[in-house]
């Protein structure tokens, strides 16, 4: 898949709402860091390989997470009490 990389813009803002951040670090950060389904590994020749897991264990798939988990967004720190948290573990 082609990427722009010539003529993005990114930028970076601080993030000062507990509520927001603490989805940012416990769902947005941890679901991509934890994502199989659409890993590929660098390997030291710079060639990449696609990540493989044990024969019949599941992948862990980011979009399905956040399609089928609710966002935190707009519902305050009341309704962070029961949206998913992910921790990420693998080394």
């Amino acid at each position: 898949m082609p990427r722009n990389l010539d003529r993005r813009v990114e930028t970076l803002v601080e993030i000062t709402n507990p509520t927001v951040h603490a989805q940012i670090m416990s769902q947005i950060m941890a679901a991509n860091l934890a994502d199989e389904a659409q890993s590929w590994v660098l390997q030291p020749d710079g060639k990449y390989l696609r990540h493989i897991v044990a024969d019949g264990a599941p992948l862990f798939d980011c979009h399905r997470f956040f399609m089928e988990n609710p966002s935190l967004s707009g519902r305050g720190s009341a309704g962070a009490k029961d949206a998913p948290k992910l921790v990420h573990t693998q080394d």
